[in-house]
């Protein structure tokens, strides 16, 4: 559980408690629920944004300076970080704004820096605890995602190859029935 966080900001002050959970599994699926003063929003909003840009920024950071990405490497993106990943997401505020009629999106700009910041705070946090058991699971966690990132790229170079050889026999084809009309 992340704490209540008072942020100020030049265009407004924003009162707001953030609380949320997160925990990887050794599964590829990834379930995000958020809400809003106990108002599920199915479709994310800003709350959801901050929540996904700290963690790629994040772990991106850390990725690098624990050497677990080399520099030669890709950074990671946010689905290489969802993958096993269940997260809870709920912040508290007065007057939320939600976008359309639906409360489905959260819209308040403020949302997304505060989220963003208490996400980046409490993981700074969690990879640089000296217990023991934080910094196994810290590891673990990193490898996971370090792992999702260079399958996903090897699948894509595999995939790009074999469209590669694909377009290539074609062409032989297509020369041979343009000779073959001749």
């Amino acid at each position: 559980e992340f704490r209540r966080v008072l942020f100020r900001s030049r265009e407004v002050e924003r009162d707001m408690e953030v609380d949320i959970a997160v925990r990887w599994g050794n599964g590829y699926e990834n379930t995000v629920r958020s809400f809003v003063n106990i108002i599920a929003t199915p479709k994310g909003g800003t709350h959801v944004q901050g929540f996904e840009r700290a963690l790629t920024k994040t772990f991106n950071e850390f990725l690098r300076s624990s050497g677990t990405l080399k520099k030669n490497e890709q950074d990671v993106i946010k689905d290489d970080i969802l993958e096993g990943l269940t997260a809870v997401i709920t912040v508290r505020l007065q007057e939320p704004q939600f976008e359309g009629q639906t409360k489905e999106v959260l819209g308040t700009p403020a949302a997304l820096k505060i989220v963003q910041q208490v996400v980046s705070d409490e993981l700074k946090r969690f990879f640089t605890s000296s217990k023991r058991i934080d910094k196994a699971t810290g590891r673990l966690v990193l490898e996971k995602v370090a792992n999702a990132s260079r399958t996903r790229i090897s699948a894509r170079a595999h995939k790009d190859r074999k469209s590669t050889r694909l377009n290539s026999s074609h062409l032989v084809i297509s020369y041979a029935v343009f000779c073959l009309k001749k």
